[in-house]
């Protein structure tokens, strides 16, 4: 992943989907942090109440006040998954479900292309539809995407930014895993993240509210959906894996920032205009002509 993101010129400054690079250039994020970013620039209420807690000094794993009220706002925004234990780093909370599923697990992401199978260099048994057993399943979840039925076990992806978010697992209600989850001891975790993670589940439910929803990501397929399949926000290059790294190249050409691996999935942000869109469609145009 590094090795493509490294083609990025130096960034001086982000505001919401927004790149500014230090030779003047600005990028439309379509990477988004692999979806950590989806808020755009709703995110500076996550970073403000983060910035309150560390006036208050909550920067140090201590238990505190924050503890189930990160635990609900994970469960809220995923109904059914009301066991939520956080952890310190994405290692701690995979060793977890290494217990809780047993070492061999598959990891499956919610987030997949409306039509599985569809891209020649795809890697089948990375798909939710796989013959993978359901009680070894850790599925990647994410907003507005559906958590597959044979995954029991689940690592969110939150919406906050990068330095302040925590980790979690959560298990879905009844479910074999969720009672090996909450034989699990979790981590303690600095009130700082959990408070800057729980706004940022509340401001995505405010975002949908102010219209981030299927009329505003339709309108990307207006301008680029004979270069992406889409479900939901989240969008997949129409090429094969080996074609990816220059799909990746054109796309910087036009402007725009795109997931760096060929299957992980671009995320449409909640603010952008059609220009930019339009940039992007000529440089993947220039690039991959169509017959």
């Amino acid at each position: 992943m590094d090795d493509l993101l490294r083609l990025l010129p130096p960034i001086r400054r982000t505001r919401g989907a927004r790149l500014y690079a230090s030779d003047g250039r600005r990028f439309l994020d379509l990477w988004l942090d692999g979806g950590r970013g989806i808020l755009g620039e709703r995110d500076r209420r996550a970073r403000t109440m983060a910035a309150n807690a560390a006036d208050k000094g909550l920067t140090r794993p201590y238990p505190g006040l924050y503890d189930e009220r990160f635990a609900k706002s994970v469960s809220e925004a995923w109904p059914g998954f009301g066991s939520v234990k956080a952890f310190s780093s994405e290692e701690s909370a995979l060793q977890a479900a290494a217990r809780v599923l047993g070492p061999a697990f598959a990891t499956v992401d919610s987030a997949r292309r409306p039509n599985p199978g569809s891209n020649p260099g795809s890697n089948p048994g990375s798909n939710p539809g796989s013959s993978a057993v359901r009680s070894a399943v850790l599925a990647i979840a994410r907003p507005f995407a559906a958590v597959c039925a044979e995954a029991d076990l689940a690592m969110p992806v939150l919406p906050c930014p990068r330095p302040y978010a925590p980790w979690c697992l959560m298990a879905r209600d009844g479910s074999a895993a969720a009672a090996a989850l909450a034989a699990e001891p979790g981590e303690l975790v600095a009130a700082q993240s959990l408070f800057a993670a729980s706004r940022g589940l509340w401001s995505l439910g405010q975002a949908v509210k102010d219209g981030y929803d299927e009329r505003l990501w339709a309108r990307f397929d207006k301008r680029l959906g004979a270069f992406f399949e889409r479900s939901g926000p989240y969008a997949f290059a129409r090429l094969d894996d080996e074609r990816y790294p220059d799909f990746f190249r054109a796309a910087l050409c036009g402007g725009a920032l795109v997931a760096p691996r060929p299957n992980a999935p671009s995320v449409v942000p909640p603010d952008f205009d059609d220009g930019e869109l339009v940039a992007l469609a000529r440089a993947l145009e220039k690039a991959f002509p169509r017959a």
